[in-house]
């Protein structure tokens, strides 16, 4: 990894790194608070119906010199007692509009200021934020972020890797991953289900041929020439069981 990340790199390594972490609580293997003080940085969840950080982990806790149930007790304070107004009058409506939505695979990256009470100016950040699906539900109310110091990212990535496990395929493929549109995912999950073009087009209302055309794109997109491809890549990022 280089000294200096460039700014995609960065983007890529956080969005990495939160999507594996949610799929990793939504399957099951391990909750945020078994896993969230071994991660460096600040790692929270926020309660979208409350706007209230409903976890946040012991290294954020020190960052922001609050303790969790603190921070927990601020409830929608919290955005105006470390950062900009004027970021997070665009960050808090994206949370609220991704809850709305419901895009399992949405990552919203950003970059914020943070500073506390004994700070005397404001430090960048660079934050992944993903709805978090619990296990054995569809729709989500919470949404995840990891968050680190823009300056320290290099060495906090090795970290993060090493605690979640990525494997290198899903490294090496997470920006293929990444071009699909929602609706190519929507016929990605179709089609390792077993539905051909004709019965994919009934089920989404599209015609045969715009079926095709989203065929030939994914395959484009995720440089695949087979079904065993798709799957490989339909099962590694969590689209199916």
């Amino acid at each position: 990894m280089h000294a200096h990340l460039t700014n995609q790199e960065i983007t890529d390594i956080s969005s990495q790194q939160v999507f594996t972490l949610e799929r990793k609580i939504n399957k099951g293997e391990f909750s945020i608070e078994s896993v969230g003080n071994y991660l460096p940085g600040n790692v929270l969840v926020i309660d979208l119906n409350t706007l209230s950080t409903i976890y946040m982990n012991k290294s954020g806790c020190n960052i922001l010199k609050h303790s969790a149930e603190e921070l927990h007790e601020l409830g929608t304070e919290y955005f105006q007692s470390f950062f900009v107004p004027e970021e997070m009058d665009i960050v808090i409506p994206t949370y609220l509009n991704m809850q709305k939505t419901q895009d399992a695979s949405r990552i919203y990256n950003f970059a914020h200021r943070v500073k506390t009470m004994s700070d005397s100016s404001y430090k960048w950040y660079f934050a992944s934020a993903k709805l978090l699906y619990e296990p054995g539900k569809v729709v989500a109310d919470r949404i995840l972020l990891i968050v680190n110091e823009v300056n320290s990212l290099n060495y906090i990535a090795k970290k993060i890797n090493s605690v979640l496990d990525e494997s290198d395929w899903m490294k090496m493929h997470f920006k293929k991953f990444c071009q699909l549109t929602r609706r190519e995912k929507e016929i990605i999950v179709l089609l390792v289900g077993g539905k051909n073009s004709s019965e994919i087009s009934d089920i989404l209302g599209i015609t045969h041929l715009t079926v095709n055309t989203h065929r030939r794109n994914i395959n484009e997109k995720l440089e695949i020439t087979s079904f065993s491809g798709l799957y490989k890549f339909a099962t590694v990022f969590g689209m199916i069981d």
